[in-house]
């Protein structure tokens, strides 16, 4: 028995063609069904799952035979797809300049905040942070750290 297999893109790969005809359930098992199991390709054995299947090509598979054939309005959507592709590139690579320019704004407002707090240790007179003891006339620092000191 003949069946037509209509695909909308250029070409179908055979493990796409397994998984729609529902000969395989995940593109894992083509490596091993086509180990198993000989599929016929125009006439010639083929065990390569990556195989890309054009228009017209005739495949055998357990005694069943599948004919590609492209879709009637198969331009139309090849453009449409080449055009979505197109799109999405277009968005990644906006995406791609806006994490760059949020990148660039984050450093300089670090930069900032950094400037900021050496402006403020240098006007108080304290250490990195800006917290802590004056390096101006104080004897030292208060608590525990203090008690073992041996002045």
């Amino acid at each position: 028995m003949t069946k037509n297999v209509k695909i909308t893109t250029e070409y179908i790969t055979l493990t796409q063609l397994l998984k729609e005809e529902n000969i395989i359930s995940s593109g894992g098992q083509a490596k091993y069904y086509l180990m198993d199991f000989p599929v016929m390709l125009n006439g010639e054995e083929e065990n390569r799952r990556g195989k890309k299947l054009y228009d017209h090509d005739q495949i055998i598979i357990d005694g069943e035979t599948y004919v590609i054939e492209l879709a009637e309005n198969v331009d139309e959507l090849i453009a449409a797809t080449q055009q979505e592709k197109d799109e999405r590139a277009a968005a990644a690579k906006k995406t791609i300049r806006n994490d760059r320019i949020k990148a660039q704004k984050a450093a300089v407002a670090k930069e900032r905040k950094e400037a900021r707090f050496a402006e403020l240790r240098r006007k108080n007179g304290t250490r990195a942070g800006g917290f802590g003891r004056s390096k101006q006339g104080t004897r030292g620092p208060k608590g525990p750290g203090s008690w073992n000191s041996n002045r």
